[in-house]
């Protein structure tokens, strides 16, 4: 069973997380209630070159892409993390991301004013790939800071401040509130705010003791762990030596590449992948971007929509809290594989809910969906959403660490590239409710089944417990000898 973190590991992961992941969360829900401020300002700008502007659809389906090239840039940055993570350090490696944020903020504003929206296109990928780095690497730090039994309560403060980032974006960016045509850009600007405040708290922490071993700093790396342990000299030094012996068990550090290229890791790796896969199918990246649109083609007004919207980012908030208190006790396997099925039943009475509103109309339907909207927000905070930022950091040992979570990032951002273009043009061409259908049921229960008979339990175990623990997993009637044959410790 886990212990209460303590004080000071708390202040630190919300830190760190404020200043990292918490900015990915943002980015990804801004455009969504503020969205007709931005189509007004693209056809604006269009309209000067195109004789007036562009017809609905098509600002629909560049708008679209708009909002989905932020992954593009989150991709390059994904194949960025083991290169800034190995080359400046975690901690070092978050001002870079953060600098790189800053500026893109910056290039929003300015796109405002001069007014050019291609310089806004281009800040997003720019946004992009600093949410990327920023994500992995507070992700990586956390994991290597905290200590082992206080590692997946910690882990989840990457995507409750995910969460924590979709609540004040997508209220910020209400209509009602920044998300007009005069006051868009000052959702940026508040943005960057909080990027130079919580930033400017992060030289007050030492560097990971993970990264500091590696290196071969020792005295840093116990004065590191008696830090972030609360430890006393004597107990640090234990813990360093554990350390280094855990980084002994492999004679390299591990590239992405060395990743597919070695079985045992790259099984492992692919695990973990499949959690970000299924965590970025579950429909979220849909909800997150367009549930304004969504809410108000089921029945509901402006301000119904704002508010019904902001609510369901409050829920996934209070979901990741509830996270954190029983992740370290009930483990990571049940947690995600409950909350998958939950999240499958959802998308199920979604779909029914849209398909309804497609044939009658009721209004009432609006409300309902909401309800749904908030019940799977509950379930992806509970499991996927968190978890997926930091499971593939406990699948491998320390020396593959940041080349799986670069793997997992590159996936995710493929995935939600792609489910964000499609979405939208999708939507045009077959309703709503069959484009949601096809996207995000049978992946779901796909991955289901997958986990089921993949994933070990990772909860305070080192890389040689989790292979014990893949080798007492179920197996599938058919393939009873194989597993043990294609797993060998690295």
């Amino acid at each position: 069973m886990g212990e209460t973190p303590s004080f000071r590991m708390l202040i630190v992961a919300v830190i760190t997380s404020m200043a990292g992941s918490f900015h990915y969360g943002y980015n990804l829900v801004l455009t969504n209630p503020s969205q007709d401020a931005f189509l007004s300002f693209m056809n604006q700008t269009f309209a000067k070159r195109f004789d007036g502007g562009l017809s609905d659809h098509t600002l629909q389906n560049i708008w679209s892409f708009v909002v989905a090239v932020l992954f593009l840039g989150a991709l390059a940055g994904s194949f960025s993390i083991p290169f800034i993570a190995e080359g400046v350090g975690r901690k070092n490696g978050l001002y870079i991301s953060i600098s790189v944020g800053v500026l893109a903020g910056g290039m929003s504003i300015a796109s405002k004013f001069i007014p050019l929206f291609e310089l806004y296109i281009i800040s997003r990928v720019v946004m992009g790939w600093s949410v990327s780095v920023s994500l992995g690497l507070s992700g990586i730090f956390l994991s290597e800071a905290s200590p082992k039994q206080n590692r997946g309560a910690i882990g989840m403060m990457t995507g409750t401040a995910i969460q924590l980032g979709t609540v004040v974006g997508s209220v910020v960016a209400m209509p009602q509130i920044f998300g007009t045509d005069d006051l868009w850009w000052v959702i940026y600007a508040t943005e960057i705010g909080i990027m130079l405040v919580f930033g400017a708290a992060l030289p007050f922490f030492p560097e990971s003791p993970g990264y500091l071993i590696q290196k071969g700093s020792l005295e840093s790396a116990t004065i590191s762990i008696s830090f972030y342990y609360k430890c006393e000299k004597e107990e640090a030094d234990k813990h360093v030596k554990e350390i280094q012996k855990e980084q002994m068990n492999s004679t390299k550090k591990f590239t992405m590449l060395d990743v597919i290229q070695q079985k045992s890791l790259r099984d492992k790796a692919f695990v973990g992948a499949v959690v970000t896969f299924v965590m970025s199918f579950s429909g979220v990246a849909v909800i997150s971007a367009f549930a304004f649109e969504i809410l108000v083609n089921t029945g509901l007004n402006v301000l119904q929509a704002s508010l019904a919207n902001d609510a369901t980012t409050i829920v996934s908030v209070i979901s990741s809290v509830l996270a954190i208190a029983i992740i370290d006790k009930n483990g990571r396997r049940p947690l995600l594989l409950i909350s998958l099925a939950g999240i499958l039943i959802c998308n199920l009475i979604i779909f029914g809910l849209m398909f309804t509103f497609d044939k009658f109309g009721n209004q009432v339907l609006g409300f309902i969906l909401i309800f749904f909207i908030c019940i799977f927000q509950f379930f992806f905070a509970l499991g996927p959403g968190p978890l997926s930022y930091f499971i593939n950091a406990e699948l491998v040992g320390q020396d593959a660490r940041s080349a799986a979570q670069s793997w997992a990032s590159v996936v995710q951002m493929i995935s939600q590239f792609s489910i964000i273009t499609a979405f939208l043009p999708m939507k045009n061409q077959l309703g709503e409710a069959w484009s949601y259908l096809i996207l995000f049921v049978a992946p779901v229960a796909v991955s289901l089944v997958f986990l089921y008979f993949s994933l070990p339990e990772t909860k305070n175990k080192s890389p040689i417990e989790v292979e014990e623990a893949i080798e007492e997993l179920p197996k599938l009637p058919l393939c009873r000898s194989t597993r043990s044959n294609s797993i060998k410790p690295i």
